[in-house]
Parts: structure tokens; C-alpha cells; sequence
């Protein structure tokens, strides 16, 4: 084999690894947030919480108090008893590594829609934090 040919084989093998490395290393966060809220908002709230890291904690700022879930159970279960229908789109998005921060519009039938500030810490294609609260 040539210098040539060994070239062109050593930048195929490579593109070949980088290739092979998306499917074992996890996406960012601006990735997983983006599959996130497809699922959520195409009502596929079940597929959208596997996005959750078994620890995950979410903290929802409201009327002055804070509320902390923990565990992809209960936080999973937050998402999956709201109400038909919820909508979570965001906008202003800053993917700042391993953070993902956005204003969110949240809509759901029947009740005014809402802005909020959030925060989503991305591990690993796995969301282990959440920080909800009102603009």
C-alpha cells in the first residue's frame, strides 16, 4: 500500500470512528433539550421523560416559594400529569456546554399561557437538573 493509499485509509477509518462515536457518546444539550420538547409538545410525554437521568432534581419557582422534585419519578410524573395538551416552546436559547437556558412559553388548554425562565443541565444525553421560573 502506498503513502497515498494509506492516507486515504487512515482519513476513512477516522470518519468511520467519528462516525461510530454519535452513537455511543451522549449529544449535548442543546440536542437533548431539542428531541426533549419535540416529544413533549407531539404529546409523547412518556418518550420525553426517558431524557431524565435516574437523579434528576427540578426546582419550580411559584408565588414566591420553591418547590424541589427529585428523582426521575417524581419529576417524570410532573410531566406526565399535566394537562393534555401542555405545550413547552422555547425561544432565546443560550446551549452554554453542558447548560441549556431558554425563556420557555408554556401553553395548555383552557388556562393562560405562561413565560418562564429555564435552565436544563445536560449530562450524558440526560437532563439531571431543571430550574423552572416566572419572568
Amino acid at each position: 500500500m502506498g503513502a497515498a493509499s494509506a492516507a486515504v485509509a487512515a482519513v476513512a477509518a477516522a470518519g468511520a470512528a467519528a462516525s461510530d462515536l454519535r452513537y455511543h457518546r451522549g449529544v449535548g444539550a442543546g440536542d437533548t433539550m431539542e428531541i426533549f420538547f419535540e416529544r413533549l409538545n407531539a404529546g409523547d410525554r412518556d418518550s420525553a421523560v426517558t431524557l431524565l437521568d435516574p437523579r434528576t432534581e427540578m426546582r419550580v419557582h411559584v408565588a414566591g416559594n420553591v418547590r424541589t422534585l427529585r428523582g426521575a419519578e417524581e419529576v417524570g410524573g410532573w410531566f406526565l400529569r399535566a394537562d393534555t395538551g401542555l405545550r413547552m416552546i422555547p425561544g432565546a436559547a443560550r446551549d452554554t456546554g453542558p447548560n441549556y437556558e431558554c425563556d420557555i412559553l408554556v401553553m395548555r388548554p383552557g388556562a393562560p399561557s405562561q413565560h418562564l425562565d429555564a435552565t436544563f443541565r445536560v449530562e450524558a444525553g440526560k437532563i439531571t437538573a431543571i430550574n423552572l421560573s416566572p419572568r
